[in-house]
C-alpha cells in the first residue's frame, strides 16, 4: 500500500463506499458522475474516470494535488475528467471538505427545463442544509469552462444545478453527509414536482424564512454558501 493511502485510509474507504452507495441509489449510470474529499492539507482524494461508482474500491481511488497533479494512482487509474470543476470550487470555497457530483433523475429533469423553483424556498431542511439550489448554464463537460461557470453562484450556496446535465452538492464535512445532502436535494425535487402536479408549489414565507436563522443558530449550523460572505438565509433568497 502506498504511503498516502495509508495516511488516509479512513478517508479512502469513506470516498469508495459512498460512491458504491450513489451508484445503489441510481444517481448515477455506467460510468457518470464523481465525487471527491479534500483532505485539507494539500491532498484531494476523487473517483477514477471509466469506472462505474457501484464497482469502485478502495484500491481505485486518485490522490491529486489542489492542481489536479496526480499524487497517486493504481496502475490503469486516472482521476476523473472533471478534475478541473472540483480543483476549482475548491479553491474558491475553501470552507468545503467535500463534493459530489452526480445525475439523480428528478433533480436532473429540473436542470433540463430550466425551471428556478428550486432556488426558492420551499422546504425548511434544504433551506438551512443547502440554501437556494442555483443554476449553472451549460458547458462542455471534462472542460475548463464548465469549472468557469461555477464562479458566480460559488458563494452563494452549497448546491449548483447544471443547466442540462446534474447537480454539484458540497459540505463542510464528510463525503458521506455530502451524499445524504445529495438525497435530501433529490427528496425536495420529487415533493415539488408532486405539487406541481396537485395544485402548485407554495414558497415558505419571506418572514418565515428569516426565522429559519434560529434553527440554524440553535443548530449550531453555518449559513449555506461562503462563510466569508457572513450572509443570512434572507439574503441568500431575496437579494
Amino acid at each position: 500500500m502506498h504511503e498516502l493511502q495509508e495516511k488516509y485510509s479512513v478517508q479512502i474507504q469513506e470516498l469508495a463506499d459512498s460512491s458504491a452507495k450513489c451508484g445503489k441509489l441510481g444517481f448515477v449510470a455506467s460510468h457518470g458522475g464523481n465525487l471527491s474529499l479534500n483532505t485539507g492539507d494539500g491532498v484531494i482524494l476523487i473517483t477514477p474516470t471509466k469506472v462505474t461508482k457501484e464497482e469502485i474500491r478502495f484500491e481505485d481511488i486518485v490522490l491529486i494535488d489542489p492542481d489536479g497533479t496526480v499524487l497517486y494512482a493504481a496502475p490503469g487509474r486516472k482521476p476523473t475528467g472533471e478534475t478541473p470543476m472540483h480543483t476549482f470550487i475548491y479553491k474558491r470555497r475553501p470552507d468545503l471538505r467535500s463534493l459530489v457530483h452526480a445525475h439523480p433523475p428528478y433533480l436532473t429533469g429540473f436542470s433540463i427545463s430550466g425551471g428556478e423553483i428550486l432556488a426558492r424556498p420551499i422546504l425548511p431542511e434544504p433551506c438551512i442544509e443547502l440554501g437556494p439550489i442555483l443554476a449553472v448554464p451549460y458547458a462542455e463537460p471534462v472542460s475548463e469552462a464548465l469549472a468557469n461557470c461555477f464562479a458566480e453562484v460559488l458563494p452563494r450556496s452549497n448546491a449548483w444545478l447544471m443547466k442540462n446535465h446534474g447537480i454539484t452538492i458540497g459540505s463542510d464535512q464528510g463525503v458521506a453527509r455530502t451524499l445524504g445532502l445529495l438525497q435530501m436535494a433529490e427528496a425536495m425535487a420529487i415533493s415539488v414536482l408532486t405539487a406541481q402536479m396537485t395544485g402548485g408549489v407554495h414558497e415558505i414565507p419571506e418572514h418565515e424564512v428569516e426565522n429559519l436563522s434560529r434553527v440554524l443558530e440553535g443548530r449550531g449550523l453555518p449559513c449555506p454558501g461562503d462563510p466569508r460572505r457572513k450572509a443570512t438565509l434572507k439574503s441568500l433568497y431575496y437579494s
